[in-house]
């Protein structure tokens, strides 16, 4: 609206300069002259708040490909977080997001997905000796889980800590399954456990890869 009310200006300011200038006295004259100018000087700053936006947006995008999992080990660390179908039916994906976000963390790959029971089997493979491997395959492939992809310093850790201990019961207040679960069989989400876990699922469960990208508050989270 503000530009537009310019741009019509400049138009009145351009007609009373022409023909119908003869016709008006020096004062108005004057007045004209000096709004004229900042006419100029306001579309000459619109113009430049515009450049600026689309370098800033051009910067935002400016950054290096990388692998899914990241780079351990610097602020480019990479894990995988899933809200498991006793979350996803809570309803709570909208609060662990919001922590980790609130945390410093940024979120580079998110999905939806309803697992099949072969899928749940093969994430959870290194468990397929323990007798409870059936029941938690079929829990995980009970409905839809949400899938993410968070990056930051030493999220793989931080993360683990963020959502608590297996146990629920064993898990601290502030903790996710600490606010949120006092059953093992229903303890709310799953997050990697180490460098080499955290590429495995990622790679399985983002095989589109994720969104490298910029992140304007990133000088107020990180020092350098």
């Amino acid at each position: 609206m503000f530009r537009s009310t310019i741009i019509r200006s400049a138009r009145t300011v351009a007609f009373a300069s022409s023909g119908a200038r003869t016709r008006m006295p020096r004062s108005s004259l004057a007045a004209v002259a000096a709004f004229s100018a900042v006419t100029v000087s306001a579309v000459t700053y619109i113009s430049e708040t515009s450049q600026e936006r689309q370098n800033h947006k051009i910067a935002m995008c400016d950054v290096p490909k990388l692998p899914v999992e990241g780079v351990p080990g610097t602020k480019y660390e990479r894990t995988f977080l899933a809200v498991k179908p006793d979350g996803v039916q809570r309803q709570i994906i909208g609060d662990i997001i919001s922590r980790f976000e609130k945390r410093g963390y940024k979120l580079v790959g998110l999905r939806m997905e309803w697992p099949t029971k072969e899928k749940a089997a093969e994430h959870y493979a290194d468990l397929s000796k323990k007798p409870f491997f059936p029941g938690l395959v079929n829990f995980f492939s009970s409905g839809p889980i949400v899938c993410m992809c968070w990056e930051g310093l030493d999220i793989i850790k931080q993360g683990r800590q963020m959502l608590g201990e297996t146990q629920p019961l064993a898990s601290k207040p502030g903790s996710i399954r600490g606010d949120y679960s006092i059953d093992l069989g229903r303890n709310i989400c799953h997050g990697s456990d180490s460098p080499e876990s955290a590429k495995h699922e990622l790679e399985m469960w983002f095989p589109e890869g994720v969104n490298d990208y910029g992140r304007v508050n990133d000088k107020w989270v990180y020092e350098k």
